[in-house]
């Protein structure tokens, strides 16, 4: 800045420049596949044209277009930019350590310029001079690393799960040792430091990330793993991977998706130092002998299936409710067994829904007596309950919550016992239904689950005399997914 040519700028005024740029109005908020954010991907690209950043065919051509359906946008164009730097090492070098920040963010909402100053501007200008001291000190790198600005972060990790898809239909993702995902990172001075999540996923990887063995003067706080259930960054795809992962951030204390993100606002003097701490870091693992990874996953990032099929038998109660009454029947134990069924939309939201033989007796009060001894009604059913379910699935290990409707299909029912004379006609209602929710917990494959079942409907079809009654039902089961 302030007229100093480009060849004598210091890092911290090219941060700044970077910055500036990126988090113009100009650009209008960079929001991906429009040609605000293009103009954000050129500048990059010039920026690495003139350090002279080859891509991994060896040439200048970085670009990695892809297409993806988004929710936000529909049918998009994107472009990733990805660089090399080649490692030292004759046998190491054919290993990747992989170094990026997403350079999109949410453009333009009604009047209001979304600039991203922090979200992400910082991530990418940070990212561009980690590639220029790399590229400097090369000689020291053991392992190659690989350089990424990526696009559609914001509107689903699209750049990022592109990427992954590319290094593993290109047989490359095996040769992926780290991944570190620079993402908001100008705001250490508010912070008082620079975070670090995933160091669990690395082999000895505190010792790794420590600032003191590095040589760097920086307060970094560790994080064994990403634990975040509504925050997500492009480590995600890798991490879903089996890959070791580092989400680098100076935390959301900045104006986050906000339009007051400003490049004023950055402390460029902390995102000096955050560059040269992350370039001493990646020099570090490029020369860290044995493997990276210490088998250790977040259980965010285990790898989610889609549809999960599983077995429960389960033991229960139930009993009549009396509305008009306002009473309740005695309770009887019930039984039942069968099929689920759940697909995962995400981590944490799931639809469930079951296909269960029930047994279910209730006493009767007689005479009218709610608590009198008397005979009782029993059914035999098809329970089939469809509930959304929020919280811990696949393979993890939590707590979860669901909420939803039954059906029941009642293939044998009636009276049991010694029906009292004079005692009015009736059956059992042959399709009741009702609301059902639950609470569980689970446990890797297998879970624990209570469920309640509230009848809607009445439970007799009455010819003469019975008061209207619902029968309600609580059913514990144990259940395994596949």
């Amino acid at each position: 800045m302030c007229g100093v040519s480009y060849g004598q700028e210091s890092q911290r005024e090219r941060l700044e420049r970077h910055l500036y740029t990126l988090a113009s109005d100009s650009l209008r908020g960079r929001a991906a596949g429009t040609e605000d954010g293009q103009k954000a991907a050129d500048y990059i690209e010039r920026e690495w044209k003139k350090m002279g950043l080859k891509s991994m065919a060896g040439d200048s051509n970085y670009r990695m277009p892809f297409s993806r359906t988004s929710l936000q946008r529909g049918k998009g164009e994107y472009c990733n930019l990805v660089a090399f730097i080649e490692g030292s090492d004759p046998t190491m070098k054919h290993e990747y350590i992989v170094v990026g920040a997403h350079y999109d963010h949410v453009g333009v909402m009604g009047d209001k310029i979304y600039n991203g100053a922090d979200d992400n501007a910082s991530g990418s200008s940070c990212v561009l001079e980690i590639a220029r001291q790399l590229l400097a000190k090369r000689s020291q790198l053991k392992r190659s690393v690989v350089i990424c600005a990526y696009d559609a972060e914001e509107i689903g990790l699209y750049g990022s799960t592109a990427h992954v898809n590319h290094l593993k239909n290109s047989f490359q993702l095996s040769q992926v040792k780290l991944m570190m995902s620079v993402d908001m990172v100008g705001w250490y001075k508010a912070d008082g430091e620079l975070t670090l999540e995933g160091v669990g996923t690395i082999a000895d990887g505190k010792d790794l990330v420590d600032p003191k063995a590095l040589g760097v003067d920086i307060k970094v706080r560790t994080k064994k793993y990403e634990t975040s259930m509504l925050t997500a960054t492009d480590t995600e795809p890798y991490a879903l991977k089996g890959i070791p992962t580092l989400a680098v951030t100076t935390g959301l204390k900045s104006p986050y998706h906000k339009p007051e993100d400003d490049a004023e606002l950055i402390d460029y003097d902390g995102l000096d130092r955050v560059t040269d701490y992350l370039v001493a870091l990646t020099i570090a693992a490029s020369q860290k002998e044995g493997a990276l990874a210490s088998g250790h996953v977040a259980r965010k990032h285990r790898d989610l299936k889609g549809f999960e099929i599983g077995l429960a038998a389960g033991l229960g109660s139930s009993n009549l409710n009396f509305p008009e009454a306002t009473v309740d029947g005695k309770s009887a134990l019930g039984f039942s067994g069968g099929l689920m069924v759940q697909y995962n939309f995400s981590r944490y939201i799931g639809m469930r829904i079951n296909a269960m033989y029930n047994y279910s007796h209730c006493p009767l009060p007689a005479s009218g007596d709610a608590y009198g001894k008397g005979y009782g009604v029993e059914q035999h059913s098809l329970l089939v309950p469809l509930t959304l379910q929020l919280g811990v699935r696949e393979s993890g290990t939590g707590i979860y919550f669901g909420f939803g409707f039954f059906y029941q299909h009642v293939f044998d029912g009636g009276f049991y016992g010694d029906i009292p004379a004079g005692e009015p006609a009736c059956e059992v209602d042959k399709n009741p239904g009702g609301i059902a929710w639950n609470i569980g917990m689970r446990l890797g494959h297998w879970q624990l689950d209570g469920t309640w079942y509230y009848q809607l409907s009445d439970f007799f079809e009455t010819a003469n005399g019975l008061p209207k009654a619902h029968m309600n039902m609580y059913v514990v089961t144990i259940g395994y997914f596949f």
